[in-house]
């Protein structure tokens, strides 16, 4: 049972009330039902998820908290879009507390005093998005938020048509963003900002605890943590769509799935959120914009830390994220890092995934399985794969395909897919959800006969797809 667990704590809730966050009590759904529990994880974090039980599905869907939850919405603010937003903060979210190494967040709680004109409420369709997304994302072994549990209801919530209402229980080593050290720093409350800043260190990195220059050593590694993330985003070519600072992770885990998606046709400029007009969170602008994200991060720790040593180490983002990016493709390329021709191997694969029809995530599969076929054209007769597929040939390490293959997918989470699941689901039937979760927890590499059926006959035109942010 989750109200049996030994080991729950709060420890947010140990920092002073009404400065770092508020207590908040869920909002109830209407007639609450079971989507799919991820019995995976909830094995893995000891928590004995018993969905027959009322009392359990009326805590996961905002009813009655368990006894152990300390619900609290944090307050932090942000910059987006480039622009500073001022205060935002868990506007449908609820800090829980924390048991099996992880935060609990009960996502769709309803409304906060930080919810600004928004309604606190999840909608189904973007509920499954992320339930599904981030443990794709963790079966393709990429630092990630997961996901626990979904439940929808009656509740009718009003996005661009009327739609139903989801909470979503979110798991994170910490929700803890960026934005919390901005909020703090440019209100000048440097003594809450140094509290926030100590409470970060224990929490995530408590090595670093009494060190005299711990601060400095901390965003050193905050640095190469978000350039370990960039890599792995952009050798599975994840697009994000909305890396505002209230979304960048300290810890490094992929947070916040709204208008996110995986390239199909390989394109650098491609943007998956329609009101980023700019441009400006394309995919081949994502380790920039982590670059610039960072250095508001630095900003908030100039009262601390010496500018000319922010600076610095602020300056070596770029060549981090670069040995990550080439150390994550020569992984699901099974070449050495130090390959002298993993540059010209990388280049060719984008000059293949650029001709329509071929999908960049199926690239990976194409090499290292043989008589392989997925969703895209056929390869062979194709100049450009052919070129490929033979300076790959001459360079793998036969000894490097077989962990190459685990962490290859061998089904694409697509935009087409998501929609026929989401459909289903509008109807009631959540087999689809709780199968593709299933075969998730599995790892990626396997077959998987729903997504066969479901993420099959991709649409024409697909490389345009657009998403909104309204969820």
């Amino acid at each position: 049972m989750t109200n049996q667990l030994p080991d729950w704590s709060a420890p947010y809730s140990e920092l002073p009330e009404d400065i770092f966050y508020t207590r908040v009590s869920p909002s109830p759904l209407t007639n609450p039902c079971w989507v799919d529990v991820n019995y995976a994880l909830a094995n893995e974090v000891n928590s004995l998820i018993d969905s027959t039980d009322q009392k359990i599905l009326r805590a996961f869907s905002g009813c009655e908290p368990l006894p152990e939850w300390t619900p609290l919405a944090q307050v932090y603010s942000g910059h987006q879009f480039g622009q500073w937003a001022g205060q935002l903060g868990d506007g449908r979210g609820l800090y829980l507390g924390v048991s099996g190494g992880y935060e609990w967040h009960l996502k769709g709680g309803g409304q906060t005093p930080y919810s600004r004109f928004g309604d606190g409420r999840s909608v189904l369709r973007s509920a499954i998005r992320e339930y599904l997304g981030s443990e794709y994302m963790h079966a393709l072994g990429i630092p990630t938020t997961r996901a626990l549990a979904l439940v929808t209801s009656d509740t009718p919530v009003q996005r661009e048509t009327m739609e139903r209402g989801a909470s979503l229980m979110r798991l994170a080593k910490s929700h803890l963003r960026i934005g919390h050290f901005e909020h703090f720093y440019h209100r000048q409350h440097h003594e809450h900002l140094r509290e926030l800043i100590e409470f970060a260190i224990h929490q995530l990195d408590p090595d670093f605890d009494g060190l005299p220059d711990r601060v400095e050593q901390v965003f050193q590694r905050y640095i190469e943590r978000s350039a370990e993330l960039m890599g792995h985003w952009m050798a599975v070519g994840f697009v994000h769509g909305v890396m505002n600072t209230d979304n960048t992770a300290l810890s490094g885990e992929t947070l916040d799935y709204g208008p996110y998606g995986f390239l199909t046709s390989y394109r650098d400029d491609y943007v998956i959120n329609h009101t980023d007009r700019a441009g400006r969170y394309a995919y081949g602008q994502q380790p920039s914009v982590m670059h610039w994200n960072l250095s508001c991060l630095a900003e908030t720790l100039t009262p601390f830390v010496d500018v000319g040593t922010l600076r610095a180490s602020l300056d070596r983002f770029p060549v981090f994220y670069q040995t990550a990016y080439r150390t994550q493709m020569a992984k699901r390329l099974a070449l050495e890092a130090d390959n002298d021709a993993l540059s010209d191997i990388i280049q060719l694969l984008k000059n293949v995934c650029k001709t329509p029809g071929v999908h960049y995530p199926e690239i990976f599969s194409y090499l290292l399985r043989e008589n392989w076929k997925g969703l895209s054209q056929p390869l062979k007769g194709l100049d450009t794969f052919a070129q490929l597929q033979s300076q790959w040939s001459s360079q793998v390490s036969k000894d490097l395909v077989p962990d190459a293959r685990a962490a290859s997918p061998s089904w694409m989470l697509s935009y087409w897919l998501l929609d026929r699941v989401i459909r289903a689901a509008e109807g009631f039937d959540f087999t689809p959800v709780s199968l593709l979760r299933e075969a998730l927890n599995g790892g990626v590499s396997e077959e998987c006969q729903s997504a066969k059926v479901l993420g099959e006959s991709p649409p024409v035109g697909d490389s345009a797809y657009h998403l909104s942010c309204s969820s």
